[in-house]
């Protein structure tokens, strides 16, 4: 008996929580530059308050603002240059110069710290270099400027501790660490973080009508393994690291041969399959798990593509009544690729994302296109693109297209589970809710990106 789509996420959402604690506690920590994706096991803080000290943001002139009041362009006023600071150099202490018959001033760069007055004289604006015309006298070889225009105070000043203040969060415990993360924990000198370890997952494939990859295919009725390298590659891209293990034949020895060696290992988080969970002759998976004890939590769900799929928490080898040990989550999709994709994003996904803190991905919205034979319609009604029979939440390959400002998605009509062009033009998937029959021309539906 089918469990509905979203008692089967309830479900996923449990035995991610009952295993979670032992996951999260095996994390350690990862410098800056490799943190990009992964799950922030601590809540991070800033150390110290930024910037340290008072900077320029300009390239220009620390100066007195009030002494610029009555700048004009026909009456500039003149400040006579008495150093020059940089970023990395240390503040300058400036006193009024009583010896000098114009104000003071220092050029100053970018990042550099403002210099510190010490007889109540104080610079506290930066005036930029395309705002003043520099003169040297060539007499006593001092520099002056010409400022044309009265300057504001604290302009293109930035204060210290405008930035960042001490124990700001940088970063929350259970997010994933993205290059702005990055960028703010190395400005207040961070360079290392604490992250969750990624899940570990074996890829296997089955089929006795698979080929190796390489192999010249020796006669007509085998075929290539597509499920393999697509859901190794799809679990990477998700921040998982994954072992394909290869394919094995359509023999329950083997396959129980095959899954205890991977067990036995204890390496792995998770175990994924691929084929052989159905009902036919060859469908050995269901039989397989149970003859290494596993506990099933549910085979068949009320969704298609990918109704047969199943999801069981294998024990350890060793384990018995009295020391259960550790258990194995493990996911037999089906062998049609499309199905098996589907049931990857939609079912493995969420339980690695609960697995990490985190919750799965919520929807994005979009509008549906009419289908390509009734674009041209001229019926007041809108047209329908396709009918189902409601009684399962469906996941249908799409192409979303933006237009006028709306999010715009086209269903892919050619959807047979077992064909893989169609779902090479998508870049989406829809999302049917159980209870719709039917979709319309402007029916806003869930989408999910596919890749």
């Amino acid at each position: 008996m089918a469990i509905l789509y979203p008692e089967a996420l309830q479900l996923i959402q449990a035995e991610a929580e009952k295993h979670r604690d032992a996951f999260v506690g095996d994390g350690g920590h990862v410098p800056l530059n490799h943190a990009r994706n992964r799950i922030a096991l601590e809540t991070v803080t800033s150390p110290i308050s930024t910037p340290k000290f008072d900077t320029s943001a300009m390239d220009g002139y620390a100066l007195n603002s009030s002494a610029t009041q009555n700048a004009t362009v026909d009456c500039p006023v003149t400040f006579e240059v008495k150093g020059m600071i940089a970023a990395g150099d240390e503040p300058l202490l400036i006193a009024a110069d009583k010896q000098s018959r114009s104000p003071i001033c220092v050029e100053i760069m970018t990042g550099a710290p403002f210099p510190t007055s010490v007889s109540g004289y104080e610079l506290d604006c930066c005036v930029r270099n395309e705002d003043v015309t520099v003169t040297v006298d060539e007499a006593s070889n001092r520099r002056y400027i010409q400022v044309f225009k009265p300057a504001k105070a604290r302009q293109n000043r930035r204060f210290a501790g405008s930035d960042f203040k001490k124990s700001d969060v940088l970063v929350d415990v259970g997010e994933v660490v993205h290059p702005g993360h990055i960028l703010s924990m190395a400005s207040v000198g961070i360079t290392e973080i604490a992250v969750m370890r990624k899940p570990r997952v074996a890829v296997v494939s089955t089929g006795s009508e698979l080929l190796p990859p390489g192999l010249d295919q020796p006669h007509k009725h085998r075929i290539s393994d597509a499920n393999g390298p697509y859901v190794t590659a799809t679990l990477e891209s998700w921040g998982a690291s994954v072992v394909f293990l290869g394919i094995v034949h359509d023999h329950a020895e083997s396959l129980e041969q095959s899954l205890s060696s991977i067990l036995g290992k204890k390496e792995y988080d998770v175990i994924i399959t691929s084929g052989a969970v159905s009902a036919g002759r060859c469908d050995l998976i269901p039989t397989v798990i149970r003859r290494l004890n596993a506990r099933v939590v549910f085979h068949k769900v009320a969704m298609r593509p990918g109704h047969p799929v199943l999801f069981a928490q294998i024990p350890d080898p060793s384990s018995n009544d009295q020391n259960p040990g550790r258990e194995t989550a493990f996911f037999g999709l089906p062998g049609n690729p499309v199905a098996s994709a589907a049931c990857l994003r939609f079912l493995v996904l969420p339980y690695l994302k609960y697995l990490q803190m985190q919750r799965p991905d919520d929807p994005s919205h979009a509008y549906l296109l009419p289908a390509d034979d009734s674009e041209n319609s001229t019926t007041k009604q809108p047209p329908v693109v396709s009918t189902f029979r409601g009684d399962m939440d469906v996941f249908r390959p799409a192409l979303v297209r933006g237009s006028s400002g709306h999010v715009q998605v086209k269903l892919i009509q050619d959807h047979s589970p077992g064909k893989i062009k169609p779902f090479l033009h998508s870049n989406c998937w829809i999302h049917i809710h159980r209870g719709v029959s039917e979709l319309k021309a402007g029916d806003i539906v869930d989408i999910y990106p596919s890749h």
